[in-house]
């Protein structure tokens, strides 16, 4: 009765342990027949939780792991990539032998998703790094070699050695910015550096350290901030950068004498910020690739040689990072970039 009694015990801490777990998990008696099957595995296979003691190739539908199975049931290992309810998974039927003989079959489903999506992006990654480093590094050898075999003549060097200097400003944006994704992606945002501060405030902060610019473009700045402070709670230096980037980018493609208009307004519980300027229209296809890693847009605004592709990108991971978003529009020759942030009165 003790040793019963301590079975059962068992059985219940091992059906707790089971029913925790992300992964399927099904075990078979070496007939096939189902003697447990955790709620993962009876979703990710589709499967009714009342198939304990059916036959396990009659309950799955799926021919792949049925084929895993049949295969663990002659006793060797065996284990597939499948496409199942939610993504991908490795699906892995392991043999349980006793004595030498099949006694059970172990099947598990991983959930791989994730990792498959983080695989392809490092890939994607590194190949649009590569591409970009090439095109400065090209420059830069190219002209350089030719200032020091003399096929550039001397009165040309001082035009190209400018040409070389610019790239490699360009060379080292374009790595700053990496870093900058790296270190987004690896911190993401503690709450710990998290401060509360006035959004309209930071604006115009920004806004005055491209004076300069502005200036030598002539342009008509018009900026609508509340009376009363719209406060929230981020991390400041993060949101700096967001507004940075969107007041550099809006006046990079605002046409000489164009308009540059900066808002900031209460919505619900949301503050909202918007950067808007006027200049050449998007294509409304193109719209949602602006935020991709690298992206140059159509061939106005890509005329800019000192971009490299990523201070949209940049942008949207931080607001992603802090559970906000960011929308664009473009129409009639003005396009508008608005993003929100929680309100912390």
């Amino acid at each position: 009765r003790a040793q019963s009694q301590e079975l059962r015990q068992k059985q219940k801490e091992f059906n707790a342990v089971t029913r925790s777990l992300s992964e399927g998990l099904v075990l078979m008696n070496s007939g096939g027949t189902v003697l447990s099957i955790n709620p993962a595995a009876t979703r990710l296979l589709e499967i009714t939780p009342n198939c304990l003691g059916a036959d396990f190739g009659v309950a799955n539908r799926n021919a792949a792991i049925s084929a895993l199975v049949e295969k663990a049931l002659t006793g060797e290992k065996a284990e597939e990539n499948v496409a199942l309810t939610g993504g991908e998974y490795l699906a892995a039927a392991s043999p349980v032998k006793s004595d030498g003989a099949v006694s059970g079959v172990v099947l598990l489903l991983f959930d791989v998703t994730q990792k498959r999506k983080a695989e392809a992006l490092r890939r994607e990654f590194t190949a649009n790094v590569s591409h970009e480093l090439r095109t400065p590094m090209t420059t830069i050898s190219g002209f350089a070699d030719g200032i020091l075999d003399g096929t550039i003549p001397p009165e040309k060097q001082q035009h190209y050695m400018q040409i070389v200097s610019g790239e490699v400003r360009r060379l080292s944006r374009l790595v700053r910015n990496m870093l900058d994704i790296a270190k987004l992606q690896a911190m993401g945002v503690e709450d710990s550096r998290k401060t509360r501060f006035d959004l309209g405030e930071e604006l115009s902060d920004v806004l005055i350290t491209f004076e300069q610019k502005i200036y030598n473009k002539h342009l008509d700045v018009r900026v609508d901030l509340p009376d009363k402070p719209v406060w929230t709670r981020a991390e400041r230096d993060s949101i700096t950068q967001v507004i940075y980037n969107l007041i550099d980018n809006a006046i990079k493609f605002c046409p000489d004498g164009g308009r540059l208009s900066l808002r900031v307004q209460s919505d619900g519980g949301k503050a909202r910020v918007s950067v808007e300027n006027t200049g050449p229209t998007i294509d409304k296809d193109e719209l949602p690739l602006l935020f991709d890693r690298f992206h140059k847009s159509d061939r106005s605004r890509s005329q800019d040689r000192d971009g490299v592709g990523l201070g949209l990108y940049i942008v949207k991971t931080i607001l992603n990072n802090h559970g906000e978003d960011i929308a664009v529009t473009s129409r009639q020759g003005v396009t508008d970039f608005v993003f929100t942030l929680a309100l912390k009165p």
